[in-house]
């Protein structure tokens, strides 16, 4: 699989949309509750299992809110439950983060595999951001586990076009060579897709530049679909949601 040439560095989110993300997450949650009589009528869910993996230094509460919809939808909507999503942020290295990473897939992949055994049937990964990353590798790798894979605003690309580049840079202090950048972004489209992804961007996001937000795997199984929303709204948006509910409709 061939990914785009991370040369050269990818535009970072403009400063206007960063710096609104904390107002307009609250103006989506607003519109989530507003417009819940609304949300209420989109297509009923088949109670198969969904597992919600949480984005880059969050955990699990702060996709309750989608879950507690997906549940009211009429599906199964799990927790990871593996607490805060570090993503290798205290890696000292490139390879040390890359081991986190492989880690916490390894770790969802038996959730996944446990969930599917259980009920026999396949199971959705839906990703935020660094959670994406995850739910598509998996995508890869057990297709025999998994029905479909949602991503909300996650960072397909070189780094570099993420608000938090700098500060991730300054933590993690080996290299980002070009070598080094482009096996991180390879990294999540090892092996064959097999598997539908639906990959929802935001053009306003305000950490995930728009250069990056795109995912790259094999065009005959990926839609990248572009919603108005916020970096930190996504869960909460409502548009996101009954685009979420959409999609999970279809056989």
């Amino acid at each position: 699989m061939s990914v785009a040439n991370v040369n050269p560095p990818p535009r970072p989110p403009l400063i206007r949309h960063s710096v609104t993300e904390v107002g307009r997450v609250f103006l989506e949650m607003g519109g989530s509750a507003l417009l819940r009589p609304l949300l209420r009528r989109l297509p009923r869910g088949d109670g198969h299992s969904i597992i919600v993996l949480p984005g880059f230094m969050a955990a699990d509460a702060s996709t309750a809110g989608l879950r507690n919809f997906l549940n009211a939808q009429g599906y199964n909507a799990m927790p990871w439950g593996l607490g805060r999503h570090g993503g290798g942020d205290r890696a000292a290295s490139l390879e040390a983060a890359l081991a986190a990473r492989s880690e916490t897939e390894s770790r969802v992949a038996a959730l996944v595999q446990s969930e599917f055994e259980r009920t026999g049937r396949k199971v959705t990964l839906i990703g935020w951001s660094l959670g994406g990353l995850v739910a598509v590798a998996l995508a890869h790798r057990h297709p025999e586990w998994l029905r479909r894979v949602i991503t909300l605003g996650t960072p397909y690309g070189d780094p570099r076009g993420t608000a938090l580049y700098r500060v991730m840079s300054g933590r993690n202090p080996g290299p980002a060579d070009e070598e080094g950048i482009r096996r991180w972004v390879q990294h999540a489209y090892q092996g064959e897709l097999q598997v539908p992804v639906l990959a929802l961007y935001s053009k306003t996001d305000g950490i995930v530049g728009r250069d990056i937000a795109q995912c790259e795997a094999d065009a005959r199984w990926v839609r990248n679909v572009a919603v108005p929303a916020s970096h930190i709204g996504f869960p909460f948006n409502p548009l996101v949601r009954a685009v979420i509910a959409r999609e999970l409709a279809q056989v």
